[in-house]
């Protein structure tokens, strides 16, 4: 990769992401579509960001925004667009624009991998970001929204917003004697679901190492389709190159790279 004092500056924002593929994903479709950037992985303790996001924004060209930061992020930015203002949360910015692509990307996904199936009703677990664009992306197919977090209040919040642009949700205490046909993890650690818990015709996890978790494995086990957290992290990626150059790779050139590199297996 070539560096001048003409490349844009990309990145990744969260903590703890010591994991994220992101960097190879993008650094690899900047080298395959000739783009003159590079992106590095910014791994923000809390008790800094305040005081180092500022500056990333000024230095930076665009960025990815993952946990922690998928709302504390908005606060800094000029403006976002209309999903991410509906959902409160920030996955991708522009020049000081923020969009949410993890929706984008879900909303895809989700007409792809339930063609032919009829779903009614969803069960997610987290209030965070991720399951904003969830239960968001859900609801716009006209799927009721059980939202399961561990802060109650939380789960209250995000289903006060959805009511107020009319869909149907409510929060839960349990998954036991609740019917639903879509379990969702939005949940860094999936290992809290319990077996009487995977249940329906669709699961979606947001973890994407590995790309099976045991979440997943039940989920198959028990003959859902799946939607897994690589498949939305590569579509999610590829909508953002949209955003910030118009254009992006496919998802199979991105797949197959990560396989040739055995970052993913």
């Amino acid at each position: 990769m070539f560096i001048d004092y003409n490349t844009k500056l990309f990145g990744i924002i969260g903590n703890n992401i010591s994991y994220t593929l992101s960097p190879a994903i993008h650094n690899f479709s900047f080298e395959k579509m000739q783009i003159n950037s590079v992106y590095l992985a910014f791994d923000i303790p809390q008790h800094k960001f305040d005081k180092v996001i500022q500056g990333l924004l000024d230095v930076g060209e665009g960025f990815n925004i993952t946990i922690p930061y998928k709302e504390k992020i908005i606060p800094y930015l000029d403006k976002v667009d209309e999903s991410s203002e509906k959902l409160n949360a920030v996955n991708t910015v522009f020049k000081s624009k923020g969009y949410n692509t993890d929706y984008i990307a879900l909303l895809t996904l989700i007409k792809e991998k339930s063609y032919n199936i009829d779903l009614h009703s969803a069960i997610i677990f987290g209030a965070g970001g991720a399951a904003k664009a969830a239960a968001f992306a859900l609801a716009s197919f006209g799927i009721d929204i059980l939202i399961l977090n561990r802060t109650i209040e939380r789960a209250n919040r995000l289903v006060d917003n959805l009511n107020k642009y009319g869909y149907k949700a409510k929060a839960a205490v349990s998954c036991k004697d609740v019917n639903y046909d879509v379990i969702v993890n939005a949940t860094p650690d999936p290992l809290y679901i319990n077996d009487e818990c995977v249940k329906g015709k669709l699961a979606i996890d947001f973890v994407y190492h590995p790309i099976i978790t045991e979440f997943l494995d039940k989920s198959l086990k028990k003959g859902l389709n799946i939607i897994n957290g690589l498949e939305i992290l590569i579509y999610q990626a590829l909508e953002a190159q949209k955003i910030w150059f118009g254009k992006s790779l496919s998802y199979k050139e991105v797949v197959d790279y990560l396989y040739a590199r055995k970052l993913i297996r």
